[in-house]
Parts: structure tokens; C-alpha cells; sequence
């Protein structure tokens, strides 16, 4: 769900509850959408970390406004910078998901950069990697169908994946996870940028792994 996009007041209550009455839960999270976090103040989201919300968890997918269009994430990636550095302002810490292949073949060059640029703009707390599967009966599964769509092989989503860490700015610091199913490797860091260097080298072990290229992709529809 989307709790951020309750009264403030209302959150705040039941922030409150939870760390009243369950003194065994380590910590307070919630999804959010930027478009909700835009129409909160900053005395609100401040108002919200003050109370015990410690993370927010958001769905970049891409940094490319072109792709954010093209699968009508009702936003922006300059909505997204404007709404993660919102987040972190306030004291509250923030993840970011990134869909590799989300942009196909055709805008795979534009999803890297514009990816890199977001999240170095925002340097969020972490940034987590997932991977492109199509639902049926959505839309793209009905361009992917007729071709109007190319999904990525797995040995580009890595290369994806490698690009988009080569392309981050140096002050960006966030924790990285590939910690779902539909990741192609399971490779993690505290901190990219310290572990930048042997992050992309191990990426490089995947890309040139002939297993790699010979790996057929998984699109699931369960998870």
C-alpha cells in the first residue's frame, strides 16, 4: 500500500502506537509514492521521523522521464529527485528500487544514464536492483507479444546493471542490494563508494562468464 498518502496526523497516530505498545519492533517502514511525498511539507515529513518512521521505501524504477511516461508511473524523474531529497531532508532514511530492463533494448542506453543521474542527484540510504518481468494481460506483456517490445537477455541486464554503478558520481554512498528472485546476481554493498571498484569488477566475472551468454532468460510471472 501507500500510507503516505493518509493525513500526516493520522500517521503520526499510529506511528506513535506501534512504538508505545510493541517495544519489540526494530524499526518503522513504509512505501510511498513521490507524488505523495510532494504534497506533504516538510514540517509534516519531519513531523513523521520525530514520531519513529525511520525508512521510506520508493519505486524509482528508471530515472528516465521518457520510460517513467512510457509506463505511466504518473511522475517524473525530476519529481523523483525533488522527492527523495525530500525524504532524506526530514531525516528519514530512503530506498529506491531500479528496474533493470525496463526501458527494452530500444531506451536500455537512455534507463543507464538517466538511472545514474537520479540516483546521484538523490544519493539515497540504499538502492536496490530488480529485473524486468512482464505480467500478462498488462499492456507490455501485449507489446512484448507483438514485438513492439524487446525484453533484455540476461547478460545485458547486468551490463545494465554494471553501466548504471560505472555512471554513479563519486559522492554517491548508498548501501546496494540485488536481493529479489528476478535478480540475475546476488551481489551487495554497504557502501558503493568504497566497494565501487571491485562491485563492477565482479559484475565483469558475470558478464564475461560464457555461462552467462548462453543463460536464457526467466520472465516470471510468479514471485
Amino acid at each position: 500500500g501507500n500510507p503516505t498518502s493518509a493525513p500526516t496526523d493520522y500517521l503520526v497516530k499510529i506511528i506513535e502506537y506501534v512504538r508505545l505498545r510493541m517495544k519489540n519492533v526494530p524499526r518503522v517502514s513504509c512505501y510511498a509514492k513521490a507524488l505523495d511525498i510532494l504534497r506533504k511539507t516538510d514540517e509534516e515529513l519531519k513531523q513523521l521521523a520525530e514520531a519513529g518512521l525511520d525508512i521510506v521505501y520508493m519505486g524509482l524504477e528508471s530515472g528516465s522521464s521518457e520510460i517513467l511516461r512510457i509506463m505511466k508511473k504518473g511522475t517524473s524523474g525530476k519529481s523523483m529527485i525533488k522527492a527523495g531529497k525530500k525524504v532524506l531532508k526530514a531525516g528519514i532514511e530512503l530506498s529506491l528500487y531500479v528496474m533493470l530492463g525496463l526501458g527494452g533494448k530500444k531506451l536500455s542506453e537512455d534507463h543507464v544514464k538517466e538511472t545514474a543521474r537520479v540516483l546521484t542527484e538523490i544519493n539515497p540510504t540504499i538502492f536496490r536492483f530488480r529485473t524486468l518481468n512482464v505480467m500478462p494481460n498488462t499492456p507490455l506483456w501485449g507489446d512484448w507479444k507483438r514485438g513492439d517490445f524487446e525484453l533484455l537477455s540476461p547478460l545485458e541486464c547486468l551490463i545494465e546493471e554494471r553501466d548504471i554503478i560505472k555512471a554513479l558520481g563519486e559522492n554517491v554512498s548508498s548501501q546496494v542490494f540485488n536481493d529479489h528472485v528476478s535478480n540475475y546476481c546476488g551481489i551487495e554493498s554497504s557502501n558503493i563508494k568504497i566497494d565501487r571498484a571491485a562491485f563492477i569488477n565482479t559484475l565483469n566475472s558475470y558478464v564475461n562468464d560464457p555461462k552467462i551468454k548462453n543463460l536464457s532468460r526467466k520472465n516470471l510471472t510468479r514471485m
